[in-house]
Order: structure tokens, then sequence, then C-alpha cells
């Protein structure tokens, strides 16, 4: 038995005061409690106590890619999200031949199975290549494929759950497709998409239900053509990815979207690459040229390519900047995240029964402490 004491406890809708987490066999076993027995203790006094952050869309990191199809990339990534507080996460894909997407998607499986040392593994998240071409950002042009009903169950043969994959829903086929991901159990995000207000609201009908990187990689609003931008703010059955860089989005265009959308549908992601953690210099993008300049990722193009951002930096980014309760901005990188992919009885907030999945930060959001399955990762007695 672990009892961990801390002065502030978040849970999914309030937080406890100078309280304890008791943990037993990696789940969380009473909150709360006055725990008497002889159990290990971990006292983080002044320190906030929060679930572990879920990163999920996330391509690399540390020198490292999801494409590599290695399982030296994916621990490597996942010893890196520790540090930004990330616990569990999905590693992501980008267009490219079928063949190195499947052996992405089987080292991931393998690497889940077997564990790796850092943040856990929570399923393939397959962005492209069923991607409009006209909103390819940086994914490769000669992989895009704009007829998925050809390619999808190759792909995708044996999976039933598991795995999330982004769609275009404009394009030939889709909404079948959307429809039967959906029965078989498989999480549908839709995105890089010139899809119509009609279209996008379709699509959360038939059963996508997360809005990839809002306000990017997709038509722009206008008044009569509102398009999929308008569709996640307005549609209540779509969550919405959002990269709270500063560079991705304007910060009107983020009012926007918390005044519209509400903090229970928001969902803080990285979309990080190769280069997170690193610094400025010449990477790649699941195979493609990407030079980072001030910490900001282009293609030769001047195509943002996924970014350097850490979890912990958006939450930062957020609470200084916008007039957002903190309590509300870690809910966007913990449980909402979790209800979307539909794991939220095992992870996304700290209860009885879940996971102890469990980090730690001071006054300043520095990451001190991080415990994945009720082991201590990172206990540092000075921030990040």
């Amino acid at each position: 038995m672990i009892l961990i004491k801390a002065s502030e406890i978040y849970l999914k809708d309030k937080i406890l005061y100078d309280s304890t987490v008791a943990v037993e066999n990696g789940r969380i076993v009473e909150i709360g409690g006055s725990f008497k027995g002889e159990c290990e203790i971990i006292d983080l006094g002044r320190l906030k106590l929060l679930p572990g952050f879920l990163d999920i869309h996330v391509h690399g990191g540390n020198g490292f890619d999801t494409m590599d199809a290695t399982y030296e990339a994916l621990s490597e990534i996942s010893k890196y999200k520790l540090l930004e507080g990330v616990t569990a996460f999905c590693p992501t894909t980008v267009s490219d031949s079928r063949e190195n997407i499947i052996n992405a998607m089987d080292c991931i499986g393998i690497a889940k199975e077997r564990g790796v040392p850092g943040a856990r593994i929570i399923w393939p998240f397959i962005e492209g290549p069923f991607i409009n071409f006209a909103r390819k950002g940086a994914h490769s042009g000669e992989f895009v494929d704009e007829k998925p009903d050809e390619g999808i169950v190759d792909l995708l043969a044996g999976y039933d759950g598991g795995l999330s994959v982004l769609i275009a829903p404009e394009l030939d086929g889709a909404m079948d497709i959307i429809k039967a991901l959906k029965h078989r159990g498989i999480n549908v995000r839709i995105g890089h998409s010139n899809a119509d207000y009609e279209t996008a609201v379709n699509a959360a009908e038939n059963g996508g239900n997360i809005v990839a990187h809002m306000f990017n990689a997709m038509a722009p609003f206008s008044a009569r053509e509102p398009g999929i931008l308008a569709a996640g703010l307005l549609c209540d059955k779509l969550y919405t990815e959002i990269i709270c860089d500063m560079v991705h989005s304007h910060r009107a265009s983020l009012k926007l979207l918390f005044r519209a959308k509400g903090k229970d549908k928001i969902i803080l992601i990285t979309d990080c690459m190769r280069a997170g953690g690193l610094g400025d210099g010449n990477y790649t993008l699941g195979g493609r040229a990407v030079k980072v300049k001030g910490g900001i990722a282009r293609t030769a193009e001047g195509n943002l390519a996924g970014s350097t951002l850490r979890i912990i930096d958006a939450v930062k980014n957020l609470y200084e900047n916008f007039d957002l309760d903190l309590h509300d901005i870690i809910n966007m990188a913990t449980i909402n995240p979790a209800e979307a992919l539909g794991i939220d009885n095992e992870n996304g907030s700290i209860a009885c029964s879940k996971v102890a999945d469990l980090i730690a930060v001071d006054d300043k959001l520095n990451i001190r402490f991080v415990m994945v399955g009720g082991m201590a990762k990172i206990n540092m007695p000075s921030p990040v």
C-alpha cells in the first residue's frame, strides 16, 4: 500500500485540501481516508496532486518518431512524455505507404503489450492517409488517399476497438466507413478536411466524435459556408482537439472556442513531432523534411508540421493568458480526452478503482512527481 499526501488533490468535480490517496496493486483504492496499517508514505507537501495527463495526438519527441516503427523509438517517446506529466499517449502516424503505416501499427501493438518504460501507450492514432489533399498540411501529398473505401479494410484488418482513425468526412464513402468503424468500437476523428457544416455534423451523428487540431487543416469559416469549424464549435457530440502553443491558433480563436464550446468538450494535445525536447534545426516528420526555428516546426513549403509543445506548457499557456479556471484546464488534459476515447472507466481522473496514473505540480505548474500504474517514475526535489 502507498499513501500519497498532498495539499491539494484535483478530482474530476472538486478539489480536496490536505488529503490523501491510497494506492495498491497499481490502482487507487481510497481517497481522503485515514488508512491505518503498514504502508509507504509519499508526502508531496504543498504540491498539487493531479491525474496524469493524456496526450492523444503525438507523433514523437526527443529525436524519435512513431513512423520509425521501432520499440526503441516508442520507448524513448514514452520516457520523454513523462517529463511533461503525460502518463498515457496515442502514438500517431502520418500519411505514408500502407506498408509503413502497418509496420508502425504493428510496432505500437507489440510495444503496448510488452510495455514501455515511461508513459503508457493507449493505442495507435492513424492520422492520414484518408484526408483531403487540399487540407493535407504537412502530410505528404504522394500518399494521400481520397478514396478510403479502397484502402481502409486492409489497413485496419484485425482491429475491433483499440484504435483511433482520422477521416475527412467529405470523401467518397466516408460516412459509411465512419458508421462501420463506430460499430467495431474504433474511435473516429475528423479533420484535414474541406467538409461543409452539414457533412461534419452528419459525421458526428454517425460516430465521429473528435475534431482534430481545431482551426488547423480545415476550411476557413465564412457566412454561407461555416464548414467543419462551425460544426466543431456548435455540435455537442464533437470534442475538439486544440494545440495551445500560441502559434497554431490566434488568441481570439482560442477565446471563441472556450466561449462557444464549453470546458467539457475541449482536449489539449501537443501534436508534437521528433524535435520535441530538442533545439532548433533540421528534422523529419514521417520522412518529410521539417525545419524548426524558434521552436516552430514547418515544412519547406511553410506549412506547420506538428509542434514541439509539451502538455504542461499548454496548461501554463492557458492559465497565464486566459481567464480560465485551473481545474477546468486540468480536465482538458485528463478526463476530457479519456471520455472522448471511452477509457474514462480506467483513466483520466483520481477516483477509486481507476489506474493510479498521477502527477504533482508546484505553484508554478512545474512537474515534480509522476506515477504510472502505481509506480513512481519521477520524484524531483526541484522543478523540471
